[in-house]
């Protein structure tokens, strides 16, 4: 009796084992837009009121993606086209409040935009907000003082700011890491590269110095973004090593950008592009990037 009792509860150690090797890993997509046609949101593109797109990218289509692919969460980001009304995304975080949380859009130089913070957050549970100085390559509201109320609430709120940046810009993001240390920050799309421009290395090398800050997550995501080439896109490869190896592993997260219908990337060349392509992660750093280090920014339903 006593060696069959051994045995079954070896044995059950063994599959209980084997179960948790293949236990599906914790992916996380830090970065997912979504549209719709409906007329009942309408767009107001800050720069091109005109902009309409092509085709809806609606919020089903995103969950039947998460299931098809096993994908435990995402991040939902206000597209551009919807302007500073974040409907649709709230329309959609509380339909499926169990898979999303949830970036607007916030006009950054609005005299209310604290105000507007705060609605979001407390009225729609909102976790942060987008800011997008990309498309004003001169501008420098960024560190103006007259953002101090902004940040200063997004502190109180614990808010995180993600930001569309180009490498020049850095240093006004790294002033106002330094004045709010309890903003989360993330800088999209690893800090967009330039490959078209004589040397991108050297204002690229710019965000390296917000390696210093704890509060700071660099997205290592949307390599056709950046990149000259088509898929496996081996021309930014480099970049993405570059910043591996100043950040590490516990600073990087992923996301992919553009929803289903996909014409970038589809799932499964986001994947392999982690996977295989960026060869150089290690099996511990790939987990970290794409899922769990995620888990240190959002607060993310059930986690």
């Amino acid at each position: 009796m006593f060696l069959t009792n051994s045995l079954n509860r070896r044995r059950f150690l063994v599959q209980a084992a084997a179960l948790r090797t293949k236990a599906k890993p914790l992916i996380i997509d830090t970065h997912l837009e979504v549209w719709t046609l409906d007329p009942k949101f309408p767009f107001h593109h800050p720069e091109h009121p005109e902009a309409r797109p092509e085709i809806a990218a609606p919020i089903e289509n995103e969950v039947q993606e998460i299931r098809d692919y096993g994908l435990r969460y995402a991040v939902l980001i206000n597209p551009r086209y919807y302007g500073w009304d974040n409907s649709y995304i709230s329309y959609s975080l509380h339909r499926y409040p169990d898979l999303f949380v949830a970036h607007g859009l916030l006009n950054p130089e609005d005299p209310k935009a604290p105000e507007r913070l705060r609605y979001w957050i407390r009225e729609h549970g909102f976790q942060g907000m987008r800011f997008s100085p990309l498309y004003h390559p001169q501008s420098t509201w960024m560190n103006s003082k007259a953002l101090y109320p902004l940040w200063r609430e997004a502190e109180r709120r614990g808010a995180v700011f993600n930001f569309y940046i180009l490498p020049h810009q850095m240093p006004m993001l790294e002033e106002m890491a330094s004045r709010f240390p309890g903003v989360k920050i993330v800088v999209d799309h690893l800090g967009e590269p330039d490959l078209k421009a004589a040397d991108p290395w050297q204002n690229f090398r710019k965000m390296f110095r917000l390696k210093k800050f704890s509060q700071v997550w660099i997205s290592a995501s949307e390599p056709y973004e950046i990149s000259l080439t088509k898929f496996p896109h081996h021309d930014i490869r480099p970049f993405f090593k570059a910043v591996y190896e100043e950040f590490g592993g516990r600073k990087l997260i992923w996301g992919t950008g553009y929803p289903r219908p996909r014409w970038e990337l589809p799932m499964d060349k986001e994947l392999e592009f982690v996977n295989s392509v960026l060869d150089f992660y290690s099996a511990e750093d790939r987990e970290l990037i794409l899922g769990k280090n995620a888990l240190n920014i959002w607060k993310f339903p059930g986690a």
